[in-house]
């Protein structure tokens, strides 16, 4: 396999789209119930709308595109974030063609990409925007260095276009092409590239993608900024001790993502590393700089925010570049990466195709043992149990929490699923004259059916609808040892007013 992918260097690219596409089938075939994240995808993409709460607004708009072609699906979510992951490789791949002389080291780059467990641990198990970030990264990474080194007004407009894509994808990658200019305007050779005229594209095409975001976030900054601030602060921690802890949080976070790539390159080079550690030279310093600058960003935000909770997935676009950066050290140390491309491989899709059985044991087998988790709770049964008489497309389904709302949008596609989430959805002030609404709830331990009575004449009330007087239940099986799920529901038809 070594001599036949040394023959034909874009191999390790069909191999690494071949993972991708046997993701998505492992998704499709694991669960038909969602994770969180993809619950909120199911929900958001109903609706285009220039930011969705602490998130701007580009997953959910190309995950609407993707629904309009295939349709609201397991397979629709799998698809788009399989996509975009291979979209990251392959940028990846051609920023390291263009920075490393030997195509095997580009590829050993590029495989490592795969073992950083952000990419191949939590966004196979449940991440959206994150995933689109690193792909903005590796574009970005891309035209820069191919305008670093042939500057031109194509390569300064392709720059600002990345950065405004990755803004949009998400907040914290902004901090990356700050630390770019930082480590451009270190290198004597390079700075004079930040005082091109061109550089005036690159900033116009960033805040002509930016801006219409930027007035929505103005209009709605305490939507945009409390969720993601409670997630990274602990407010019972004192004021004394809050920024040691998060710095050595951010600290943890930062070696567990590099931990294993830089594992498996310290093996495949254990008799070098003394000359890989000292060697350097201009692409390796300009690529850590990157690196190091955006981590002292973000360490200033633990500062000046008073971050306590800083984890993994959030610093995936500061360390992306990381096995580039080792393999341009590698190279800097007059080293071949011919022989070190099969163990590399082997260890790669070892980790990779390891953790996709891993997610399809638990989704398939754990139930077995019982062992359950969201990805179980029975939705697909309840739906299927409700059409049993006959084709049931109701116009509206009013669920009860996001959670179920996600996942009954998959379960019935061509309605819209509303959660009363007045900051996202609009509900109509009128409700069309015999549109069927469908009213669900679900249960938890210890609550009783007159619980569920008064929870679904609540939600009614939310949408101005008449309390329900016909309430149902359905339990519906799941597992192996006779375990249900019960439904609560109710059908109703709206009446002219």
């Amino acid at each position: 396999m070594r001599k036949v992918l040394s023959r034909n260097l874009d191999s390790t690219l069909i191999l690494i789209a071949g993972y991708f596409l046997l993701a998505f089938v492992v998704r499709i075939l694991r669960s038909s119930a969602l994770e969180i994240d993809e619950t909120q995808q199911a929900l958001l993409s109903q609706h285009l709308l220039l930011g969705y709460g602490s998130q701007p607004f580009l997953y959910t708009w190309l995950q609407h595109g993707v629904n309009g072609l295939v349709g609201p699906s397991i397979a629709s979510l799998s698809l788009l974030k399989n996509g975009l992951l291979f979209l990251c490789c392959l940028f990846f791949w051609l920023t390291a063609r263009l920075l490393l002389r030997d195509m095997t080291l580009a590829n050993i780059a590029t495989l490592g990409v795969l073992t950083m467990p952000t990419v191949f641990v939590m966004a196979q198990r449940d991440l959206t925007h994150t995933v689109l970030a690193l792909a903005s990264v590796a574009l970005f990474a891309y035209a820069l260095f191919a305008t670093l080194k042939t500057p031109s007004t194509g390569g300064y407009l392709l720059t600002g276009l990345a950065i405004g894509i990755g803004a949009i994808a998400k907040y914290n990658f902004v901090l990356v092409p700050l630390a770019a200019v930082i480590a451009i305007a270190m290198d004597k050779d390079l700075r004079q590239r930040l005082f091109d005229w061109r550089m005036l594209l690159t900033i116009g095409a960033a805040v002509a993608l930016v801006l219409p975001h930027c007035l929505w976030v103005v209009n709605h900054f305490d939507i945009a900024t409390t969720q993601t601030a409670k997630e990274m602060r602990d407010v019972s921690d004192s004021t004394t001790l809050y920024a040691i802890d998060g710095a050595l949080d951010l600290l943890l976070a930062f070696l567990k993502a590099v931990a294993l790539p830089t594992t498996i390159g310290a093996a495949l080079y254990f008799r070098d590393l003394k000359a890989i550690i000292r060697a350097s030279d201009q692409s390796t310093r300009l690529v850590g700089r990157i690196i190091l600058f955006s981590m002292i960003f973000v360490l200033m935000l633990v500062f000046a925010m008073g971050v306590t909770h800083m984890r993994q997935k959030w610093l995936a676009v500061y360390v992306l570049l990381w096995p580039l950066y080792l393999c341009l050290k590698v190279q800097a140390a007059d080293l071949s990466g011919e022989r070190k491309l099969k163990p590399m491989l082997a260890s790669t899709f070892t980790l990779a195709i390891g953790f996709l059985a891993v997610l399809l044991t638990r989704g398939l087998i754990s139930p077995h043992f019982e062992r359950y988790s969201l990805i179980h709770i029975p939705y697909k049964g309840f739906a299927e149990t409700l059409r049993h008489d006959g084709p049931l497309k109701p116009d509206y389904v009013i669920a009860f929490g996001g959670l179920a709302g996600g996942n009954l949008k998959i379960q019935f596609p061509d309605s819209m699923v509303l959660t009363t989430d007045t900051d996202i959805e609009t509900v109509p002030a009128i409700w069309p004259a015999g549109a069927v609404i469908l009213l669900v709830d679900t249960t938890d331990d210890g609550e009783s059916p007159e619980d569920f009575k008064d929870a679904l004449a609540s939600l009614a009330e939310r949408v101005s609808l008449p309390a329900p007087t016909d309430v149902h239940y359905v339990n519906v099986p799941y597992g192996s040892t006779g375990r249900s799920h019960r439904f609560y529901y109710s059908l109703e038809t709206a009446q002219a007013n």
